[in-house]
C-alpha cells in the first residue's frame, strides 16, 4: 500500500464532528494495520473507524452481501433469486428485489481480499473513496459546490433501501461519481443501530469522495469563496444583489 501523497488539511477547517474516514480496497494484506477486533457489518465500520485506530477486514470479518459485492464470492442463488425482500417486506413482489442484483456495483471477482480503514486525521495513504459525515446542510453545501464549481456538472445521488454498503463504497469506487445519502434512508443501516443516537442521528448527510475526484474537490475547497454573498444575504438585499450583477454584465456585454 502506497503512502499519502495528498494534504488532507483542507478538511480541518469544517471542524467535522466526526471525521471523515479513507477507504482502501487491496488484493493484499496490508503492513501496519491492525485487523479489525470486533464483529461489524460493512456499512458500519466507517463509523467505528472515526474514533479508533485504523484497521483492515477480510473475508471472514464479513457477515452480510460485502462478499458478494466485494467479488470475493460467487453470487448467492437465494440472494438473487429476489425472494428475500418479498419474504421480509422490502419489495412487493420478488421480481423487484431481484431487479437489483441486475444493476448494483460489484468489485471485479478476486480483485479485493482486503479494505482499510481509517479516520483522515491518522490516515497514512491516499484513499480509494473518502466517506465524509457532515453535521449540517451547510457543510455538504459546500463539498458538493466544490465538486462542481470548476466543472459546471450536475451532482447526483444513487442507492436502494437495502445494500447500503455498496452505494456508500463501491459505486464512487467504480464510477468515479461522488455518492452521497442521508442517515436513516437506508433500512439495513438503521436496522444495525449505525443511525443509533449515540452514534450517527438520522438526517446527517454522508459523502463518499472517490479518488478521482478528490483532489479536484480539495484544490476547489482551496480556492473557492465558502460563502458568497448570494449565499449569505436573503429577501431583498439578495435581488438588489442579483439585479446589480445583471446591470453590471450588461454594460459589459454591451461595451
Amino acid at each position: 500500500m502506497k503512502g499519502k501523497t495528498l494534504d488532507y488539511t483542507i478538511f480541518d477547517k469544517f471542524s467535522f464532528e466526526r471525521k471523515p474516514v479513507g477507504v482502501k480496497f487491496l488484493p493484499y494484506k496490508p503492513e501496519g494495520v491492525e485487523r479489525i477486533k470486533k464483529s461489524l457489518f460493512f456499512c458500519q465500520m466507517f463509523k467505528e473507524a472515526q474514533t479508533s485506530e485504523p484497521f483492515y477486514v477480510q473475508r471472514e470479518d464479513f457477515h452480510c452481501t460485502e462478499p458478494l459485492t466485494l467479488g470475493m464470492e460467487e453470487p448467492d442463488p437465494v440472494l438473487l433469486s429476489g425472494m428475500v425482500g418479498e419474504a421480509d417486506d422490502i419489495y412487493e413482489e420478488l421480481r423487484a428485489n431481484q431487479k437489483i442484483y441486475q444493476y448494483v456495483p460489484k468489485m471485479l471477482k478476486g480483485t479485493v481480499k482486503y479494505v482499510v480503514f481509517s479516520s483522515i486525521d491518522q490516515i497514512s495513504f491516499d484513499p480509494d473513496v473518502l466517506v465524509v459525515t457532515t453535521d449540517n446542510a451547510d457543510q455538504a453545501r459546500i463539498i458538493l459546490r466544490a465538486l462542481v464549481y470548476s466543472s459546471g456538472e450536475p451532482w447526483s445521488s444513487r442507492g436502494t433501501p437495502v445494500l447500503a454498503c455498496t452505494w456508500l463504497y463501491i459505486y464512487p469506487y467504480l464510477t468515479g461519481e461522488v455518492n452521497y445519502t442521508v442517515t436513516g434512508l437506508s433500512m439495513g443501516m438503521q436496522a444495525l443501530n449505525v443511525t443509533d443516537p449515540l452514534g450517527l442521528p438520522q438526517g446527517l448527510m454522508i459523502l463518499s469522495i472517490p479518488w478521482v475526484k478528490l483532489p479536484m474537490i480539495m484544490k476547489n475547497l482551496e480556492k473557492m469563496n465558502w460563502h458568497p454573498i448570494s449565499e449569505i444575504v436573503g429577501g431583498e438585499e439578495h435581488k438588489k444583489h442579483f439585479y446589480a450583477l445583471l446591470d453590471d454584465i450588461k454594460r459589459k456585454i454591451q461595451a
